[in-house]
């Protein structure tokens, strides 16, 4: 696929990430099989520097072919890589495919890591995979729907699709976590105020530097309705199996700042996983 001003400013975005040293770039280079396998069984509560819904994918992966979808960093592909799975990782970012080169040769395992939009999985042939892990990376598409296309086509039948999605919903109240700052949302002090239209497409930046969805210049993620992230999946004969709040909200409060991201979270369900299987 050719790459338009979508792809370049999320290959730049994510780019930039690796290079200040994002938490979400940073291959995690401190975990032990043992670890993941209590992880993965519920034994443990979480892993430092990830954490990975709904868990059960996890378990009997051990010579299974993964694609970390979207997922570069060398973090997801690590866990699946310590289980014992054969890793597979695409990521438009280049620094962000280095990290999972990083952590498989730190670990000894084999990672096939490429670098190439979400939407476009030429370089993979026809029922390839088993599992197809994605986590929350749709923001960077304007529409789920080639991506949904594109792994159907490779996976298995049989095969199971973890994809995590943003609550349409609520997604507004994430706006001013992200880059923006001002702007009526966020904390009132009793609870997180959504004050944009509920609507799809493009989120933009105006020039006071606020997040929203009505005016300004694109900032290269997007909204997607409910229909669509459901929708586009049953049209292409996928069995939605399970879908899975992200539990921070969970979580006992301790004592987060509010209006800081961590105590949205607890405030507010902003994400969820699908899994879904090819027929």
């Amino acid at each position: 696929m050719e790459q338009d001003e979508i792809t370049r400013k999320v290959e730049e975005c994510w780019d930039r990430g690796v290079e200040e040293g994002d938490s979400c770039t940073r291959p995690l280079l401190d975990l032990t099989r043992e670890m993941v396998a209590d992880y993965a069984a519920g034994r443990r509560d979480d892993l430092p520097g990830v954490s990975m819904e709904p868990r059960h994918l996890l378990e009997g992966v051990e010579g299974k072919d993964v694609l970390c979808l979207a997922s570069g960093g060398g973090q997801q592909s690590a866990v699946f890589g310590l289980l014992g799975a054969n890793v597979t990782v695409l990521d438009i970012s280049a620094g962000q495919v280095r990290g999972d080169r990083t952590a498989a040769e730190h670990y000894g395992y084999e990672v096939r890591a490429v670098k190439g939009d979400m939407r476009d999985l030429s370089a993979f042939d026809d029922t390839s995979f088993d599992l197809v892990y994605q986590p929350h990376s749709f923001s960077y598409v304007p529409d789920v729907r080639p991506v949904y296309r594109e792994v159907h086509r490779v996976l298995r039948p049989g095969g199971l699709y973890g994809a995590g999605h943003v609550n349409p919903a609520v997604h507004a109240v994430s706006l001013g976590f992200c880059g923006s700052q001002g702007g009526a949302g966020g904390w009132d002090g009793v609870g997180y105020r959504i004050v944009d239209p509920y609507r799809g497409g493009p989120v933009f930046v105006n020039e006071a530097g606020v997040e929203n969805m009505e005016a300004g210049e694109p900032t290269g993620e997007f909204r997607h309705f409910l229909k669509d992230i459901f929708g586009g999946l049953i049209e292409l004969g996928f069995i939605i199996r399970e879908v899975v709040e992200n539990p921070c909200h969970l979580k006992e409060p301790t004592g987060e700042e509010p209006g800081s991201y961590e105590h949205m979270l607890s405030y507010v369900g902003l994400y969820f996983d699908i899994v879904a299987e090819k027929s």
